[in-house]
């Protein structure tokens, strides 16, 4: 009797914006500003300080960081090309600090403890890379826990001292 032994499905080790493992993390509410935001990315304060997050642009700056869009107890619904759309003025979790799936950009290269940085500018705008990487980019208070893996990697995201008089 003949059996199957391989098998052609190949799965990440994470999603984009889970939650990489249960050690101490802090997750607020935000509303999207704008559309295109999605799981996984970083995002900067919004018009609207301490409620609104949007994508960065160019002009953003390490001390606009608001942390990474992850999945929670939000509903969100898959358009009808099969995209998970997180709509203007949605309510999101943001995670501040703790362990999650990032999205990478093409160029990242990231190894166990590289510092993380938000690209800021085209297409891959709100997504994560290395210093190596030539796309506009700021630093954020994190590393990478190891390699990418299909467009994701795991970093560790760490608390920033209180801005004040910001």
């Amino acid at each position: 009797m003949a059996a199957q032994t391989s098998y052609g499905f190949g799965f990440p080790k994470g999603v984009a914006g889970g939650l990489y493992d249960l050690s101490a993390h802090n997750v607020v509410t935000k509303q999207a500003e704008g559309e295109g935001i999605v799981f996984g990315i970083g995002v900067v304060i919004g018009a609207n300080k301490g409620t609104d997050v949007k994508i960065p642009t160019s002009s953003a700056n390490s001390d606009d960081f608001e942390g990474v869009v992850v999945h929670n107890s939000v509903m969100i619904e898959k358009d009808m090309n099969n995209k998970a759309v997180i709509r203007d003025k949605s309510t999101v979790g943001c995670l501040h600090f703790g362990r999650v799936w990032v999205k990478t950009g093409k160029d990242a290269k990231p190894t166990y403890n590289d510092k993380v940085y938000m690209i800021t500018d085209g297409e891959e705008a709100g997504m994560f890379t290395t210093s190596a990487d030539s796309s506009t980019k700021i630093e954020v208070n994190a590393v990478f826990l190891g390699e990418t893996d299909t467009g994701i990697a795991n970093a560790e995201f760490r608390p920033r001292a209180v801005i004040t008089n910001k």
